[in-house]
């Protein structure tokens, strides 16, 4: 089976993306701070076009994963406290709570009127858990330092 380079689910023609808005940004956060160097929200906004209300949301969540350190007061700002070739787009997803199924019924609390009426024997189900280990593999496969060359 090829490789998922990426994926779109396309419903009732919008598109519906499994990297939420939330998690483009703080893609977009890291890669600022890649260069190492200490920088304000204002500065991470204005390089990578991050709305200010966003980033302090998710630079609190980057900072409670231990992906950045942050600085308070006069000179402050954030710095990276990763290796970014060590996280995986994986980890970072998780890091900001993303849902990574492909379908809901992946969810372990899902519950499924047809699932139980089959005694948990469900093809499709069993088709998508393939096909959901397999995406998962290609997400902790990938650093975040690789999406940015």
């Amino acid at each position: 089976m090829k490789s998922l380079d990426y994926v779109i689910i396309i419903t009732k023609g919008i598109y519906d993306m499994i990297m939420t808005r939330e998690s483009d940004y703080a893609v977009r956060i890291l890669r600022a701070l890649s260069g190492g160097e200490k920088l304000n929200v204002g500065q991470i906004c204005d390089v990578e076009l991050v709305p200010i209300q966003f980033a302090y949301k998710i630079l609190k969540k980057l900072h409670r994963g231990g992906y950045v350190e942050v600085f308070r007061g006069v000179g402050g700002g954030c710095r990276l406290a990763v290796d970014l070739d060590k996280v995986s787009l994986y980890d970072l997803l998780v890091c900001i709570n993303e849902n990574i199924f492909v379908n809901a019924c992946m969810a372990p609390d899902y519950k499924c009127p047809r699932r139980d009426a089959l005694c948990g024997e469900c093809r499709f189900h069993s088709n998508l858990s393939e096909l959901q280990q397999k995406f998962e593999e290609e997400l902790k496969s990938r650093s975040i330092a690789s999406m940015f060359k």
